[in-house]
C-alpha cells in the first residue's frame, strides 16, 4: 500500500499510535492576513489571561524568527546557536512557568492558540508551520521544563534541507520521532480514508477529531497527556456524529516501477540506517524492566558494539541521542539494581567511547569529509569523553590534515581540557608547526592570566613560522606587558622577525616608536641591510605620522653630497619606497611638498611622483 502524499508504503491504520491519530483529509486555507496585534489579540478574547497567552506566545514567535534568520545567516558558526536563540528561550520559559503548556493548532500558514494567530506566514518552505502541516502534523505543544538544547535541536529540524541527499527520505515526523523530545509534543494527522466516507466527510470527521484533542489539550484537566491515549472508541462516545472506523481504504491508482523502485530504496534505507535506532528503543525499554545479573552483562556488551555500529555508519548523533537516553532513564524511577547497572553500562560506554581505537576512527572520518557532516554532533561526541581522553586525543590530532578538521578537534580539547593547561603548554615545544599552531589555538580560546609569557616562549623556537605566527598573536594583544617582546624581535637573527616586529611597533606609544626606530635607521651598519628590510622600516617609521619622523625624512630627500651621488640616490629611492608603503596621508603630504619645491635627481623624482599616485589611489581609492 502507498501513501498518496509521501509516495511511501502504506500502514495499517486501524490502531492508533500513542503520538498520533491517523484520519483522512484536509485542512481549508484561510486567506493571510497577518498576525494579529496585541491590541487585536486583547479585544478578541472576553478572557483576559488567554488574551495574554496570545500576546506572549506571539512575542515567542517574533523572537523565534529572528533566530532562525541569525542561524541560517551563520550556520557555520555553531558555538553560537544558542546565543542566537537567547531571547526566544527566555520567552518561552517565562511563558510556560506561567501556563505551563503552550498548545498549538497546526495550519497550512501558520500556528494558532485559542483560535488566534501567534504565527503566520505564506505557504512556503520559509514557513515552518507549512512544514508540520504538510507531514501531517495538526498539534504542537511545549510544555514546561524545556531546556536549551531541545529547542535549538527544535529550531535544526526546522531549518532541515529535505532537498540534500541526507534527508531526502525523512520528513519533520521522523525528525521529531528521532530526537525523542521530552517536553515537546505532537498529533499526527495522516492523508488516508476511512470506509467509505466522502471526502467532505472525511474533513469533516479530521476537524471534529482534532478540534477534540485540541479542547483536552486547553483544558483546566491536571491529566495533560490523557490525549495521547485516546482510542477509537473514545472517539466515537465523545464526539457527536463520527463514525467508527472499521476499515481502511487507500485511494490512488496503482504504483507505477518508478514508485515501486522508489519504495524499494526506501526498504532498503530502513533495513540500512533506521533499525540500528529501533534497536536502542528496544534496549532502553529492557533497562525499565527488573533486570537478572547474566542480562545485565550483557547488555553492557551489547551497548559497546552498538557504539562501534553507529560509528561505521559514521553516525554521530545516534551516539549522542544514546547518552541522552541514559541520562533521561537515571532520572526515572527505576529499581536501585536497574539504576546501578544503568550506571555502570554509561560508565563503560563513555570510558569506551575515548580508547585510542576509536578515537582514531573518529577523527579519520571528519579528516577525510569533504565537508563535515553535522559537526556540531562530532563536537558533541568528544566532549562528552572523560578527562583521561585527551592525551588519546591529541595523538589522533597529530595525524590529522585538514585544518577545519583539526580545528572542530580542537574546539573539544579546549571544553576537555579547561583546567589541564600544562597538557597543551608542554606540546609547544614540539617541532610539528601545525600541533603548535592547534595548542596556540586551544591556549588562546581558553586565555589563562599568564597567556603572553606563555606564547612569548615561542618567539625562541626554532621554526620560523611559528616565532612569526606568536610575534603576530602578541602584537594583536596590544598591551604594553607586550611591547617588550616587540622590541626583542627587532633584534631577531631573521630579517622577516625584524621587519613584523618593526609593523607592530606603531600600535603602542608613537613618541617611544620613533625613538626606537629612529635610533635603529641612523645606525652605521643599517645601509648593509637589505633594501627590503630598509624599505619596511621606512614605512614603520611615516606609519607613526610624527613631526620627528617627517623632519627626518624631508632632511633624507633634500640630502646632497659632492661624492657617492650614486649611492645617496639609491637610498633615497628606498626612503620613497619606504614611504610609499606606509599608507601615510602626512608622507603624501611629504613627497608631494617635495615633488612641488623641486627634486635634484631624476630618478628619484620619478620614483617619488610613482608613490604619490600609489598613496593617492590607496588612500582615495581608484
Amino acid at each position: 500500500m502507498q501513501d498518496k502524499k509521501t509516495g511511501k508504503p502504506g500502514q495499517d491504520r486501524t490502531k492508533v499510535d500513542p503520538k498520533r491519530v491517523y484520519v483522512s483529509g484536509t485542512t481549508k486555507m484561510n486567506k493571510h492576513k497577518g498576525p494579529q496585534s496585541a491590541g487585536q489579540v486583547a479585544e478578541q478574547f472576553e478572557n483576559e489571561d488567554m488574551a495574554k497567552q496570545v500576546a506572549a506566545a506571539t512575542a515567542f514567535f517574533k523572537s523565534l524568527e529572528k533566530g532562525f534568520k541569525q542561524i541560517a545567516l551563520y550556520r557555520h558558526n555553531v558555538n553560537q546557536y544558542k546565543d542566537y536563540l537567547k531571547q526566544s528561550y527566555d520567552s518561552l520559559v517565562t511563558l510556560l512557568r506561567k501556563w505551563e503548556t503552550l498548545p498549538l493548532r497546526v495550519d497550512q500558514l501558520g500556528f494558532k492558540l485559542h483560535d488566534a494567530w501567534v504565527y503566520q506566514h505564506d505557504a512556503d518552505e520559509q514557513n515552518i508551520a507549512h512544514k508540520f502541516y504538510r507531514d501531517g502534523v495538526r498539534i504542537l505543544v511545549f510544555r514546561n521544563g524545556i531546556d536549551e538544547q531541545q529547542l535549538l535541536d527544535f529550531v535544526l529540524i526546522c531549518l532541515t534541507n529535505f532537498h540534500s541527499a541526507e534527508y531526502m527520505y525523512e520528513d519533520m515526523v521522523s525528525l521529531l520521532w528521532k530526537q525523542d523530545f521530552g517536553h515537546i509534543e505532537y498529533v499526527v494527522v495522516d492523508t488516508v480514508a476511512v470506509g467509505t466516507e466522502t471526502e467532505e466527510e472525511a474533513r469533516a470527521e479530521v476537524d471534529k477529531i482534532v478540534n477534540y484533542l485540541y479542547q483536552r489539550l486547553t483544558s483546566k484537566s491536571d491529566d495533560h497527556v490523557a490525549f495521547a491515549r485516546i482510542s477509537l472508541e473514545d472517539l466515537e462516545i465523545e464526539l457527536d456524529d463520527v463514525e467508527q472506523a472499521k476499515g481502511v481504504v487507500i485511494k490512488g491508482t496503482p504504483a507505477t516501477p518508478e514508485e515501486k523502485g522508489r519504495i524499494q530504496d526506501e526498504l532498503d534505507e530502513e533495513k540500512e540506517n533506521k533499525m540500528l535506532p529501533k534497536l536502542v528503543v528496544i534496549l532502553f525499554k529492557l533497562l525499565e524492566d527488573e533486570l537478572d545479573q547474566d542480562l545485565g552483562q550483557a547488555l553492557e556488551e551489547v551497548f559497546i558494539q552498538l557504539l562501534d555500529s553507529f560509528l561505521i555508519h559514521e553516525d554521530f548523533r545516534g551516539i549522542n541521542q544514546m547518552l541522552h537516553k541514559f541520562q533521561s532513564l537515571k532520572r526515572k524511577s527505576l529499581p536501585a539494581a536497574n539504576l546501578a547497572r544503568l550506571e555502570q553500562i554509561e560508565s563503560a560506554f563513555v570510558t569506551r567511547m575515548g580508547e585510542t581505537e576509536r578515537l582514531d576512527q573518529v577523527t579519520q572520518i571528519i579528516d577525510a569529509m569533504a565537508q563535515i557532516k553535522e559537526p556540531q554532533e562530532v563536537y558533541r561526541y568528544l566532549t562528552r569523553l572523560d578527562d583521561q581522553a585527551i592525551l588519546q586525543l591529541l595523538q589522533a590530532l597529530e595525524k590529522m590534515e585538514r585544518v577545519d578538521a583539526r580545528r572542530l578537534v580542537c574546539d573539544a580539547l579546549a571544553t576537555l581540557g579547561k583546567n589541564q593547561l600544562d597538557v597543551f603548554v608542554r606540546r609547544l615545544s614540539s617541532k610539528k608547526a601545525n600541533l603548535v599552531r592547534d595548542m596556540l589555538y586551544i591556549i588562546d580560546k581558553l586565555n589563562p592570566p599568564d597567556r603572553l609569557k606563555i606564547i612569548a616562549r615561542l618567539l625562541d623556537h626554532p621554526n620560523l613560522a611559528i616565532r612569526l605566527e606568536a610575534l603576530s598573536i602578541i602584537g594583536a594583544m596590544g598591551e604594553d606587558s607586550s611591547r617588550a617582546y616587540v622590541l626583542k624581535a627587532l633584534e631577531d637573527s631573521e630579517m622577516q622577525m625584524r621587519i613584523t616586529a618593526a609593523r607592530m611597533l606603531p600600535n603602542y606609544d608613537l613618541k617611544m616608536a620613533t625613538k626606537t626606530l629612529l635610533a635603529i635607521v641612523e645606525r652605521q651598519d643599517f645601509p648593509k641591510r637589505d633594501n627590503k628590510e630598509q624599505a619596511a622600516l621606512f614605512a614603520a617609521l611615516a606609519s607613526t605620522n610624527t613631526p620627528e619622523a617627517m623632519g627626518w625624512f624631508r632632511d633624507q630627500i633634500r640630502a646632497t653630497s659632492l661624492m657617492g651621488r650614486k649611492k645617496l640616490a639609491e637610498h633615497k629611492r628606498t626612503v620613497v619606497t619606504g614611504l610609499a608603503m606606509s599608507g601615510s596621508i602626512s608622507a603624501f603630504k611629504l613627497l608631494k611638498t617635495e615633488l612641488e619645491a623641486g627634486i635634484k635627481e631624476e630618478d628619484v623624482v620619478a620614483a617619488a611622483q610613482r608613490a604619490c599616485n600609489k598613496l593617492r589611489e590607496r588612500l582615495l581609492g581608484s
